[in-house]
This record gives C-alpha cells, sequence and structure tokens, in this order.
C-alpha cells in the first residue's frame, strides 16, 4: 500500500461536497495523515490561521470563495504551502489558472482515490522544501 510522506502529515481538504470530503478525509487518514476538512476557501482561511498544514486539497467551484481565490490566498500568506486542485469542470482555462496560482496538479473528478495518492506523492517530490518527507514514501 502506498502510504503519505510522513505518518502525520497535516492535510486540509476543502470541497462543498460534504461526501466527497468525507472520503478522501477517510482515505488520507487511514494512511496516516492528520486530515482537517472545510466546506468552502472562507472555512479552509480559517483553518489555516489555527492550524499549521502542509498541503492543502481544494475543489474549485464552491460558494463563498472558491479555489481560484483561495489559491490566491494561499500563494500571498502561506507560499510554502504545497496546493492540489480538482474539479469536476475540467477545461484548459482552469488548468493554466491553478498552475499559475502554484498548484502542483489538478485531478479531474471522479477520480480514483489511488490517483489523489499518486499526485499528492509527486506534489511532494516536487517540492524542494519536502523531498525529505517525499523520501518516506513507501509502495507496500
Amino acid at each position: 500500500m502506498e502510504s503519505i510522506p510522513d505518518k502525520h502529515t497535516p492535510v486540509l481538504v476543502v470541497d462543498d461536497d460534504e461526501e466527497l470530503r468525507e472520503m478522501i478525509c477517510n482515505f488520507l487518514t487511514y494512511r496516516g495523515c492528520y486530515v482537517e476538512t472545510a466546506c468552502d476557501g472562507i472555512d479552509a482561511c480559517s483553518a489555516l490561521e489555527r492550524s499549521t498544514f502542509h498541503m492543502v486539497i481544494t475543489d474549485i467551484y464552491m460558494p463563498r470563495m472558491n479555489g481560484l481565490e483561495l489559491l490566491d490566498t494561499i500563494e500571498q500568506n502561506y507560499a510554502h504551502l504545497l496546493t492540489l486542485a480538482m474539479t469536476g469542470f475540467p477545461n484548459a482555462d482552469i488548468t493554466t489558472k491553478v498552475t499559475e496560482k502554484g498548484a502542483c496538479d489538478c485531478l479531474v473528478k471522479p477520480f480514483p482515490l489511488n490517483h489523489l495518492l499518486s499526485s499528492i506523492k509527486n506534489c511532494f517530490e516536487q517540492s524542494d522544501s519536502h523531498k525529505e518527507l517525499s523520501k518516506t514514501l513507501s509502495d507496500d
């Protein structure tokens, strides 16, 4: 089984779809992450203010504050954070925008959870500040 870089890697999962949010939370928790969730960008900003995370996984289309706005906030205030975007409405413009805002990848929903795990692993491997964490990944 493939695991996450560090047994207690703190991850924030942001999606207005409660069922998907909880499924990703449970999946990552099972693999050893410390996971918090938020239902939109505003709740995510509150979580970022009170806790420290290594990664934020965010949906793009959400009410109140969407994922692009959240990525802007992260880029301006939490540049050290790794980000991964996901959307059920993919197009080339969105993919370009999320990568310009620093996201490692943009997953198209629905996706198999092993694709999420591979994208997380790739994000950690690509990040200079997280290379040591990525070395602890294992393929069981």
